[in-house]
């Protein structure tokens, strides 16, 4: 529930600091939300990876 509280806050950021429609600022928090999962899933390979180079 957090997370999604963090992307709800970046939406209402976006909204207020830019000033454009809500819908934009969904689309906004949606792309924070992609952004966070790839990074997430590449860390991960980055992990599995150093884990077995090192043994």
């Amino acid at each position: 529930m957090a997370v999604v509280a963090v992307y709800v806050a970046a939406a209402v950021v976006w909204r207020a600091v830019t000033g454009r429609r809500w819908l934009d600022a969904l689309v906004f928090a949606g792309l924070v939300g992609v952004v966070n999962v790839v990074t997430q899933w590449v860390a991960s390979g980055a992990r599995r990876k150093a884990a077995a180079r090192d043994g």
